[in-house]
């Protein structure tokens, strides 16, 4: 760039040497000394990464600092043993008119710079337009120099209304946007954040912002690039899920003790056509509660089909429960087609994953019409039972407004309930659960 020029024997009183691994300045400092390289090659750091190198003798490094009054944006260390001319910042306008070829040759870098710019902002914006997210490019001051119409739609304003103007003014937090900058540029990576912008029409919206700062060859800060979009109804669900997640537990307790009181009752209606004992009645009561706190948990996320929080919602239940009294060992959820569609298990070393997508075609629903409920018998491997053992599920009806969803299975522990309330498979079928 500067080759020529730095033959000039009067350039000598500016000379000085770096050895291989000194720094020539830091990122941070405030020195805002000028340098032309004559010999050797450095390395550009950010942070602790490398970034690029400057290695062209003559190249013209450091002055952006100095013309802006900036900060060093980098930091420069030599790579191997460094020549070069340094002009200290008191001396830099007596230097430029001493020498003005290099006067001459910064305002055609910085004329060049500038063309690079304006090309690149104009083929941004052909490309932008192209593109779904909102797209915004700013300045080295913060000042809008590409809108696409992405953007248009997404903040409620013209391109043309908004060039040139500060970026922050779109947000309703400026300086929230201002932090966020911050520490995307301190910290030298992709960042994303939800900001809240105020729509002219829409009132105000959530804006899922990714952002990147831009830098030229030298690392001196060039503008930022923003890619946006709407994520305002999906940042109302999650605090709905939110809310509901912190109340789940508490609610769930609530309908325990709730339904507890009201089985005392309902243990008139549902009735069995067989005399049983008292353990046995109380156990049948018991998987009735179960039933209606699941049911009134699971149904609306069961119809949307969303595994996520039926998961959630199986979980919580085994976590209220008493480890040492639970009468299940799992649960099971499924679909009209008799598929799974979601299943949890307390049994060690149980892999529900794999349950997922089989079919119970196969398996009889076996019990009487006039109950919620059917008995089924199936064979299930695990390490206690490498070759299969007969396990008990008890399924019951799953609907919402009167449409058929499916069933909720509970996955009975049968040693349990033998030993502790003398239930074998056949007391199941003599259980009734009358339909509403």
């Amino acid at each position: 760039m500067l080759e020529e020029i730095i033959k000039n024997p009067k350039l000598n009183k500016y000379l000085t040497s770096f050895n291989i691994g000194q720094t020539l300045f830091l990122e941070g400092d405030d020195s805002q000394d000028l340098f032309i390289l004559i010999s050797g090659q450095l390395d550009i750091l950010k942070g602790t990464t490398k970034i690029a190198e400057i290695t062209e003798k003559g190249a013209l490094f450091g002055e952006m600092s100095f013309f802006l009054g900036a900060r060093r944006t980098a930091t420069v260390k030599a790579k191997d043993d460094v020549k070069a001319i340094r002009v200290p910042k008191e001396e830099i306008t007596s230097f430029l008119q001493e020498f003005p070829p290099v006067g001459s040759k910064i305002a055609t870098l910085l004329a060049q710079r500038l063309e690079e710019t304006s090309q690149i902002v104009y083929g941004l914006r052909e490309f932008s337009d192209q593109l779904p997210d909102a797209v915004i490019m700013t300045d080295r001051e913060g000042k809008i120099l590409t809108w696409n119409t992405s953007a248009e739609r997404l903040y409620g304003r013209e391109a043309d209304q908004m060039r040139h103007k500060p970026a922050e003014e779109i947000y309703e937090e400026p300086q929230v946007y201002k932090d966020f900058l911050e520490e995307v540029q301190s910290k030298h990576a992709v960042r994303e954040k939800v900001l809240k912008i105020k729509h002219p029409e829409k009132g105000t919206r959530h804006i899922s912002t990714s952002t990147t700062v831009l830098y030229d060859g030298h690392h001196n800060l060039q503008g930022v690039l923003s890619l946006g979009r709407d994520v305002t109804d999906s940042q109302k669900l999650q605090r709905r899920y939110e809310r509901f997640r912190k109340w789940l537990i508490p609610s769930l307790i609530l309908l325990v003790l709730l339904t507890t009181g009201v089985f005392y009752g309902y243990a008139k209606v549902i009735r069995s056509y067989e005399t049983m004992d008292v353990k046995k009645q109380g156990l049948r009561d018991h998987i009735a509660k179960d039933y209606l706190v699941l049911k009134s948990l699971l149904t609306d996320h069961f119809a949307a089909g969303d595994r996520v929080k039926t998961s959630h919602v199986m979980r919580d239940f085994f976590n209220i429960q008493d480890k040492k009294t639970i009468p299940y060992t799992g649960l099971v959820l499924l679909g009209k087609d008799k598929k799974v569609f979601n299943a949890y298990s307390i049994k060690a070393g149980t892999d529900v994953s794999k349950m997922i997508g089989s079919s119970y075609t196969g398996i009889a629903f076996s019990g009487s019409e006039e109950s919620l409920h059917r008995v089924l018998a199936l064979y299930r491997t695990d390490k206690d039972h490498p070759m299969g053992c007969r396990c008990i599920e008890l399924a019951f009806e799953m609907s919402k407004d009167d449409d058929f969803l499916g069933w909720v299975a509970f996955q009975m522990d049968m040693d349990l309930l033998k030993r502790k309330y003398g239930i074998e498979e056949h007391d199941f079928r003599r259980f009734q659960f009358k339909k509403p």
